[in-house]
């Protein structure tokens, strides 16, 4: 099956991918991140492309653009070694993703009562999350943090907000979808996690490309798992509307 094929090329590159930071650790060539970081969201929208063919099944048309901003925000990221200006850059496409997937995950949610509504209290560990990173990342002290304190405490609200959303298609959807979409958002948030923690923080100094093999392990899992949730949600639906 092309699906198959394809998604076995995604996960090829990423590996690919994650060598080659390393790569780039030991010998400053960053030609082959150059190559493979870029086209890892296009495959993955072209595996999306294929498997809702060969199950005859609708792309939800509001992912693939979840993609595309995601991989704006991986070629933004690329170059942040050259120029670190492109960080907001990288932060502003990702954002933009993240309100995609939360806009999905809302029409996923619709019908009938949030879980989050009924137990408002299940938000609380993820608010207590946030805050106690932000205020780490306050207590670092550094430059570069206190410049984009702004932007990144938006983002920060926007991430949280997009893994409540997924939490909320509780009861909503199959166990199975909601687990690549709980797990998936997981990842997502763990990544971002510790993109700020090597960016703002001293945690990572002089193991940068520890952090950038971290972020790139939990990212591109994080958006397959995200993606097949959306999309096997979309299956269950087609089988029960077919009794």
């Amino acid at each position: 099956m092309k699906s198959k094929t394809v998604l076995f090329y995604f996960f090829v590159l990423l590996i690919v991918e994650i060598s080659a930071e390393l790569l780039f650790y030991f010998t400053n060539n960053a030609s082959l991140i150059y190559i493979t970081k870029p086209i890892l969201m296009p495959t993955l929208i072209v595996w999306a492309f294929f498997f809702t063919q060969e199950n005859k099944i609708p792309l939800n048309k509001a992912l693939p653009l979840a993609l595309v901003f995601s991989m704006f925000g991986d070629i933004a990221l690329m170059f942040l070694s050259i120029n670190p200006d492109v960080f907001i850059v990288g932060l502003a496409c990702f954002l933009i993703a993240h309100l995609v997937y939360i806009v999905i995950f809302f029409k996923i949610s619709s019908s009938g009562k949030s879980v989050l509504l009924a137990k408002p209290y299940l938000a609380l560990p993820f608010l207590l999350y946030g805050i106690v990173l932000i205020g780490y990342l306050y207590q670092q002290n550094q430059a570069d943090f206190i410049k984009m304190q702004i932007p990144v405490i938006v983002y920060a609200t926007v991430i949280l907000s997009m893994f409540l959303a997924a939490i909320s298609c509780y009861g909503k959807i199959s166990s199975f979808s909601y687990k690549f979409l709980i797990i998936g958002a997981s990842l997502f948030v763990l990544s971002d996690t510790t993109i700020a923690l090597s960016k703002f923080s001293p945690l990572f100094e002089n193991r940068q490309h520890i952090a950038r093999i971290i972020i790139m392990g939990l990212y591109g899992p994080a958006q397959f798992l995200i993606v097949k949730g959306i999309i096997s949600s979309t299956i269950i639906d087609k089988h029960n509307n077919e009794y």
